[in-house]
């Protein structure tokens, strides 16, 4: 029997990703069962159908208001549900597409209270590869992605979670890391995209705790030569940005 399950992530001006997002996540969970956590948006990006919108509101980009934010409504949500996953709108939770068929079906054998993913990102070559067409799929367009520990993120839950600033990990330290569940991060899918997406996330008005503690730095980094170099080479953890040709039975997932 299939597992009741629902969706969540919190968004501000993603015309980019949100449609990716709904897409992906549309194949896996039905309309009702999709929540977006609207955080003012501007743009129109979240006026169209195909998911539950609820706004939530607060001057400031503060990282610790966002997890509480999440945090209080996946509680809320597992009395409804027996599963709730929380991703970023750019991120997509992803199974081994040679041991299971898709998101539902790994959902449905899921017997783990929680799980942690295991972070792989994407990354645009742009002097060999053209800008994404946002009409077809991601993958099939993009030959390079590379490890990164700080997406090992514990997303998918039947319990209910307890998160540091930025959902990287539990706030006990505990993880339930499964290999064969992705978490594929499209953040640097598109150089050009991604450039424009930091130069309007920059303009957002930064609480002065965040700034200090440098949480989502990278997203404050706009000039060109920083950018470049910031793309190309940091992995937020300070590990060697190692990129990995990707396998070609990935190609399709999204």
């Amino acid at each position: 029997m299939a597992a009741s399950r629902a969706v969540l992530t919190i968004v501000k001006n993603e015309p980019i990703f949100l449609p990716i997002f709904l897409r992906y996540y549309g194949q896996f969970f039905a309309e009702e069962d999709i929540y977006i956590l609207d955080h003012g948006t501007t743009d129109g990006s979240t006026d169209g159908g195909g998911f539950r919108r609820e706004p939530v509101d607060h001057p400031y980009v503060v990282h610790s208001w966002m997890r509480d934010t999440v945090q209080a409504r996946q509680h809320e949500l597992l009395q409804s549900y027996e599963i709730v996953l929380f991703c970023d709108v750019d991120e997509i939770i992803a199974p081994n597409p040679t041991k299971y068929d898709g998101l539902g079906d790994y959902i449905d054998r899921m017997t783990a209270d929680y799980v942690n993913t295991r972070g792989v990102e994407v990354i645009h070559m742009k002097d060999s590869e053209p800008p994404i067409d946002l009409d077809r799929p991601i993958l099939n367009q993009r030959s390079w992605w590379f490890r990164n520990f700080a997406y090992s993120k514990p997303l998918l839950s039947r319990i209910p979670l307890h998160w540091v600033p930025g959902f990287h990990y539990r706030d006990d330290g505990t993880s339930n890391q499964d290999l064969a569940l992705l978490l594929i991060h499209l953040h640097r899918m598109d150089y050009e995209l991604c450039w424009a997406r930091h130069r309007f996330r920059n303009r957002l008005d930064w609480n002065d705790g965040d700034i200090y503690l440098r949480s989502g730095y990278q997203n404050r980094i706009v000039e060109d030569e920083a950018f470049e170099h910031w793309f190309y080479t940091d992995t937020v953890n300070d590990l060697t940005l190692t990129p990995r040709k990707i396998p070609n039975h990935w190609r399709d997932v999204v």
